[in-house]
């Protein structure tokens, strides 16, 4: 089986602009939040804000190390936290590493490759403005 998801618009400072964005729950110590998450296969890791990670009741006591992205350098904390996404029957849970990035810009939620992309084949049908997600065997 496999979960078909069409783009999401987002705002961004030149107009709405269609992404692969899907709808994620995140479980945490606290609170359990659905959220729309970008899939970047450009990125190298998870990553979520600060502000989002204290909502969740994540813990933030690991060492601060930075990171680059497209916005520069920023210092971030690795964690863990659960992750839930489906459809009707078919629903999958898991644990996944994200940093969770000490900045007060606000840049949503990113989904990279090596915690969540390995789990899946991912097709992205641009024309068709749609994601495919199939979870890989075990």
């Amino acid at each position: 089986m496999a979960l078909t998801f069409r783009y999401k618009g987002v705002k961004r400072p030149h107009g709405v602009v269609k992404t692969p964005s899907i709808p994620i729950t995140f479980k945490g110590l606290t609170e359990t939040i659905e959220v729309i998450a970008l899939l970047d296969s450009g990125a190298d890791l998870s990553a979520i804000s600060k502000d989002f990670a204290e909502l969740l009741g994540l813990e933030l006591t690991g060492k601060k190390e930075p990171v680059r992205g497209i916005g520069g350098e920023v210092d971030a904390v690795e964690t863990k936290t659960w992750i839930s996404l489906g459809k009707d029957r078919e629903k999958y849970n898991f644990l996944i590493p994200v940093k969770v990035l000490l900045t007060k810009d606000d840049f949503g939620i990113i989904l990279e490759r090596a915690g969540f992309f390995d789990k899946f084949l991912i097709t992205f049908d641009e024309s068709n403005e749609k994601v495919v997600l199939k979870r890989r065997q075990a």
